[in-house]
């Protein structure tokens, strides 16, 4: 019997209803294919189809403020491999074997490296010249085509390694890591802005793994360089400050190290910063240097008893041999050597905070210049007896000279007659209660007074004792009290730039206006006082013709009876135009005077003499001061005797004539030399076989007028060097150019630098 009408509708329909489904269950595979996973398949099937290595981005150059170039990247060598490759064509016991000696590697290390299921391996990154170039040649078919064969699979790949060509400001600057990551400093700070983007070069290959040998298409996603970093540093004003500061750590044996700042304290740019003993940029991870110089370094959890492991036995100590270090002393050691004392160490500035409580209370009309104290030698408060540094006492005197002999009662005094509200409405203002936001990392808060200020605390507080700030901090408030009386934020970058030109530029930045330029000017005028005058305490930071400004600190650390100090200075010049403000901080000095006065103060008077001249300031000199006149020894060999002598004394120098000839065939000092007025010239008239040397006396602690004599007397030059007084009472010499029992021409010139004892 026939299927009725509707018996084959319903089956065309039941056939159209599955062959629908299957189309609808087609469409939604592939639309689950191409669209849901659509991405995911074609990067794996770009990946099975082509090889991809990266492009190293060069890291952006940090320069100085004059365009030196401080931090930059070259070009190395990675080598890098395709285990696929090898397995196919190559030889993993020939390569390994023959890159062990070369790249000091361990063999099995190697192989495993060599044969793991990955289509792209690094081998070792940033290869040495000598050992790429090694091997270059085993690559090379034309050296051993064998070899070369069995390196089938052994590629380079271009990387980039940073340098540091001036090798200066390590604790500014940072490093960077085994990827080019920044560790420290401004490598950290500006680690985006200086990364760049890294590229790829992408190669067709073979499903296996292994690259294709006709097809050899390669297709380039080019590296974008890092921006650069352009800082407010002066390269060889931070020279003048490492050398300084290295003079100070070897010659006040400094315990904990040293640091120092040098601002334009108008405009807030740190122009250096350096902490010493420091390390090796270029060689970050050494601490040998660092050794050099640190004394007696101890790990903080270091005890005579020995620890217990978990079954109470009795483990040992970390070693403290340097010969033989632990892991735990090493860590221990370049965490210490890293870390940046002007920013992260905080300290009681002393007498250097004077300038913060003389500014307040000028401001507020608590005293003023001519304001009558006296001083027995120390003040009752409350229950205390405090001191003065001068325990017989200054007697009576004006607030200026209280300034000047650092006189700790006149200021417990003043701090008195400001209030405790008042002292911290400055000390607030001044910024010591925050960080100041420098574009550094590792900067610490101040420790101070949250909780109100007791008698006590305010009078101790007034000399600079009872908290603590960082040198950035106090920099940057004596900046204000000296540049008009605005406080300014520190500024260490000046701008960011690539190849199109600058990106950000940094403007000095106001933050708050402290106290008014009248009084700004009055504390410019004492500070000098305490410098110019040779009675007062900064008196060996004096230098001819430079007007110096400063004030010396020495404080108390830890237990107050350890007698740990901190010696420090701060000074800035011109004191009427202030160009330069420079901070320094001693740390724990191991020399029988431990005032800032006497060993920090010279330390800033040599570097600002230095600085003031490398920026072409030229010196005022006052109605009082005589400038240091140097002239050229003339060349009057051949001349006769009577010529050569008056050619001598012209210039204002003294005459030896040794032999009986008439005619002078020799002198010494030789022409052209430099020597200050009323030196000797010796002219001989007749040849000599030998010059008869001079043994170099030792003048350690005579006057400057018993240190002349010596010299001449021994036939040498005598020439004052450094900052000081020298040419008053009390004067005594601290070092000499040329060590005693050297042995030296007749007629050398022999530096002698002099100090005053001073108490702060």
């Amino acid at each position: 019997m026939k299927p009725s009408l509707n018996e084959i509708r319903k089956k065309t329909l039941i056939m159209m209803l599955i062959v629908t489904g299957v189309l609808v269950l087609l469409i939604a595979r592939v639309a689950y294919w191409q669209i849901i996973r659509g991405e995911e398949l074609s990067s794996k099937a770009k990946a099975q189809q082509q090889g991809s290595s990266i492009i190293t981005a060069s890291r952006g150059s940090i320069y100085d403020r004059n365009g030196k170039v401080l931090a930059e990247s070259a070009s190395v060598n990675t080598l890098i491999c395709n285990p696929e490759d090898i397995k196919e064509d190559g030889d993993a016991a020939v390569i390994a074997s023959r890159l062990s000696p070369i790249l000091d590697m361990d063999q099995a290390k190697i192989t495993e490296l060599i044969t793991k299921d990955a289509r792209y391996q690094v081998i070792k990154k940033r290869l040495t010249t000598e050992q790429a170039d090694s091997v270059k040649q085993l690559l090379d078919p034309e050296n051993d085509a064998a070899t070369a064969k069995a390196f089938t699979g052994i590629y380079f790949e271009d990387d980039s390694k940073r340098y540091y060509p001036f090798n200066v400001a390590p604790h500014t600057l940072g490093f960077t890591g085994y990827d080019n990551n920044g560790i420290q400093g401004i490598e950290l700070t500006f680690d985006d802005e200086l990364m760049g983007r890294n590229g790829s070069v992408e190669t067709n290959q073979n499903a296996d793994g292994s690259t294709l040998k006709e097809e050899q298409a390669e297709y380039i996603n080019g590296a974008q360089k890092g921006d650069d970093i352009v800082l407010t540093i002066d390269e060889t004003i931070q020279h003048f400050l490492e050398n300084h500061l290295q003079e100070a750590v070897s010659e006040d044996k400094l315990k904990e190290g040293a640091a120092g700042i040098v601002m334009n304290p108008k405009t807030g740019e740190i122009l250096a910063m350096s902490t010493k003993p420091d390390f090796d940029v270029n060689d970050p991870y050494n601490i040998e240097q660092f050794q050099k110089y640190a004394i007696d370094f101890k790990l903080d959890e270091e005890s005579d008893d020995e620890d217990e492991d978990e079954d109470g036995e009795a483990t040992p100590k970390p070693t403290m041999d340097p010969k033989n270090p632990s892991d735990e002393y090493i860590a221990a050691m370049r965490n210490k050597m890293w870390r940046n004392k002007a920013l992260s160490d905080t300290y009681e500035p002393g007498s250097t905070f004077k300038i913060i409580t003389a500014a307040a209370a000028l401001e507020e009309h608590a005293v003023d210049l001519d304001t009558a104290f006296y001083c027995p030698g120390f003040k009752v408060v409350a229950d205390r007896k405090i001191s003065c540094a001068n325990k017989n006492g200054h007697g009576a005197q004006t607030f200026v000279e209280g300034v000047r002999n650092s006189c700790n009662p006149v200021f417990m005094d003043v701090g008195e007659r400001l209030g405790s509200d008042k002292f911290m409405e400055y000390f607030t203002a001044f910024g010591l209660t925050e960080k100041t936001g420098i574009e550094l990392v590792g900067e610490s808060s101040s420790i101070y007074y949250h909780n109100g200020m007791s008698e006590v605390d305010l009078a101790t507080s007034s000399f600079g004792q009872g908290f603590q700030v960082t040198p950035i901090q106090l920099i940057t408030a004596v900046s204000a009290v000296i540049n008009g009386g605005v406080r300014m934020k520190p500024q260490i970058v000046k701008e960011i730039r690539n190849s199109g030109g600058v990106i950000k530029t940094y403007e000095p930045e106001t933050v708050t206006r402290v106290i008014s330029e009248d009084t700004s000017q009055k504390m410019r005028e004492i500070l000098e006082s305490v410098v110019a005058l040779p009675e007062a305490t900064g008196k060996n930071a004096y230098v001819k013709g430079c007007r110096i400004g400063g004030k010396t600190g020495t404080s108390e650390k830890g237990n107050r009876n350890e007698e740990k100090r901190i010696a420090s200075f701060i000074g800035f010049a011109p004191a009427n135009d202030p160009e330069i403000v420079c901070l320094i901080m001693l740390d724990e000095p191991q020399v029988d005077n431990k005032y800032g006065g006497t060993i920090a103060a010279p330390v800033v008077g040599e570097l600002i003499e230095d600085i003031l001249n490398y920026l072409g300031v030229e010196k005022q000199y006052t109605a009082d001061e005589e400038p240091d006149v140097k002239v050229e020894v003339p060349d009057v060999r051949t001349m006769d005797v009577s010529a050569a002598k008056s050619a001598v004394t012209e210039k204002n120098l003294y005459v030896t004539v040794k032999g009986d000839g008439d005619t002078v065939v020799d002198q010494l000092p030789k022409p052209g030399i430099m020597l200050g007025e009323e030196s000797t010239v010796i002219l001989y008239t007749e040849q000599q076989e030998k010059t008869q040397e001079v043994t170099v006396p030792d003048l350690d602690g005579m006057s400057v007028s018993s240190a002349r004599d010596t010299l001449e007397m021994r036939g040498l030059n005598f020439e004052v060097v450094g900052a000081g007084h020298s040419e008053v009472g009390g004067s005594y010499a601290v070092s000499q150019s040329i060590e005693a029992g050297e042995t030296v021409p007749p007629a050398t010139v022999i530096g002698v630098e002099f100090r005053q004892v001073t108490s702060d």
